[in-house]
């Protein structure tokens, strides 16, 4: 019965390779992905023996079971190139903002130099060290109307003087979300 099945495998297979080829090949447009292509319904075909249902002739289901594959190798071509564009994209765009981040900082400690001294201490204890206005306060003994008003002095500062990073800082922030 094996002898019988191989035999009868290999008369559709001979009979129909090179037809299902050229028709993948009008396809996909490459002769090894063709190739490739009906070698895979073939063998799916001889795995299955038997136990696929087919309501129409052999040649009518090759066919469309090249269709099928050939149509879904080039969906996983696509994908993979969306991918690859992808991942291409998101380095260039780490490597910008990474170049930007470390420009954008060492403008902003240029522009924080010049800020007066307590000015600078409140931006500083407010923005890296994340202390809340009332614990600066308390820190640095001063009110809390003082501190905000050095907030704002120190924040009115580095807006004029990093006016032509906005757009970066704004990217860098977007991106880390």
């Amino acid at each position: 019965m094996l002898l019988e099945k191989e035999k009868k495998f290999e008369e559709v297979f001979r009979t129909h390779f090179q037809e299902l080829h050229r028709y993948a090949f009008k396809i996909l447009g490459d002769s090894d992905a063709a190739q490739e292509t009906v070698q895979q319904v073939f063998l799916k075909l001889w795995e299955k023996d038997g136990q696929y249902d087919i309501h129409t002739s052999i040649r009518a289901y090759l066919y469309r079971a090249v269709y099928n594959e050939s149509i879904n190798l080039l969906k996983r071509e696509q994908h993979k190139a969306r991918y690859q564009a992808h991942q291409q994209y998101t380095n260039r765009d780490e490597s910008f903002l990474h170049q930007n981040d470390h420009e954008l900082k060492q403008q902003l400690y240029a522009a924080l130099s010049k800020l007066p001294e307590k000015s600078r201490m409140v931006f500083e204890m407010s923005r890296f060290q994340e202390l809340k206005y009332q614990e600066i306060a308390d820190a640095l003994s001063l009110s809390l109307k003082t501190v905000e008003g050095h907030m704002t002095k120190a924040l009115k500062h580095l807006r004029v003087h990093l006016a032509d990073y906005l757009n970066i800082v704004t990217l860098i922030i977007m991106t880390r979300l």
